[in-house]
């Protein structure tokens, strides 16, 4: 890998390793009263993925999520994530059939509740 080769550290990415990304902009309908960000934005990154990679087979359905990176002068970068569910949509390989959410109802299988649980935050 060239990041081994420049001496890098990597991470193994385990969930939404399977993606695209694209560069955006954010054009604001300007029907609003909120400033900042929700002005409009020349350059972002979105990212669409999907949580795990999805087989022709069926066994494993797509999950897709989003990502939007909003880059700004002299401050941190705006950013939002968002997915229709934790749960997989079996059956389904249209990317946008399901609205997108940054709060997403529980995990209803096994599979997804253990997966909930080891990214949740432990206090």
């Amino acid at each position: 890998m060239a990041s081994e080769l420049l001496g890098l550290s990597t991470r193994k990415k385990y969930i939404h390793s399977v993606g695209a990304t694209g560069k955006i902009r954010f054009v604001s309908s300007g029907n609003h009263p909120y400033t900042g960000i929700f002005e409009g934005a020349d350059h972002g990154i979105i990212r669409l993925s999907s949580a795990a990679k999805p087989t022709a087979d069926g066994k494993q359905a797509l999950a897709p999520g989003m990502g939007l990176k909003f880059l700004r002068d002299g401050v941190d970068s705006a950013n939002l994530v968002s997915m229709w569910s934790v749960d997989a949509q079996p059956g389904d390989w249209n990317f946008f059939s399901h609205d997108f959410f940054t709060h997403i109802s529980a995990a209803t299988t096994a599979k997804t509740k253990a997966l909930v649980k080891k990214f949740s935050i432990e206090t």
